[in-house]
């Protein structure tokens, strides 16, 4: 349901409560006054996002990409704010399949602007593994910096630190110095 359709019955169900009002007939335009509120919640908040949120905290990723998908068109349904954790949670989705995929989604929710800082380190992060994947090591330096700064609570240090091994292990755009790593591995044999 358009967020636009949410509004018309809005006004649909307030404006029958206000006519039962002038009936006099109030416990039933009381009711209705009451149920105008649903339409409203549902606009600023919507009802597939919530239960995709409920997936995600379940660790259900194909109730997660069911519940994404009944949002067909996401700039009619969503709000800016919904959009970007619409694209958030695609990313999310995507993290593990198609790292290419969720870095498109990741940086069009940060785009939008990301509420949370938690939500914007775990976005910074994706970006980050994504950038390393494609060889840019300084950008997911950097990112992995903003990544802590925005990591208040210290949930993602542990992946944080892993990645960094994994930086240190790879030696990206210096070709001249030989990988300490590799050279191990070969003196073993």
């Amino acid at each position: 349901m358009s967020k636009y359709s949410k509004i018309v019955l809005f006004l649909f169900v307030f404006f029958g409560s206000i006519f039962l009002f002038f009936q006099k007939n109030y416990l039933y335009g009381c009711i209705l006054l009451l149920l105008s509120i649903i339409p409203v919640f549902f606009i600023f908040r919507n009802e597939f996002l919530l239960l995709a949120f409920l997936k995600i905290q379940k660790k259900d990723m194909k109730g997660l990409k069911k519940y994404l998908e009944y949002v067909k068109n996401p700039q009619l349904q969503l709000t800016k704010n919904q959009m970007a954790y619409y694209y958030f949670l695609n990313g999310i989705l995507y993290s593990e399949n198609n790292i290419f995929k969720s870095e498109n989604y990741m940086q069009k929710a940060l785009d939008l602007g990301l509420k949370f800082k938690p939500n914007i380190a775990i976005a910074k992060l994706n970006l980050a593994i994504a950038s390393l994947s494609k060889g840019n090591k300084k950008r997911a330096e950097f990112l992995l910096l903003e990544a802590k700064k925005m990591d208040i609570s210290g949930l993602l240090h542990d992946q944080i630190q892993i990645i960094k091994i994994q930086m240190k292990k790879i030696n990206i755009g210096n070709i001249n110095r030989p990988n300490p790593y590799v050279r191990k591995n070969f003196k073993k044999f």
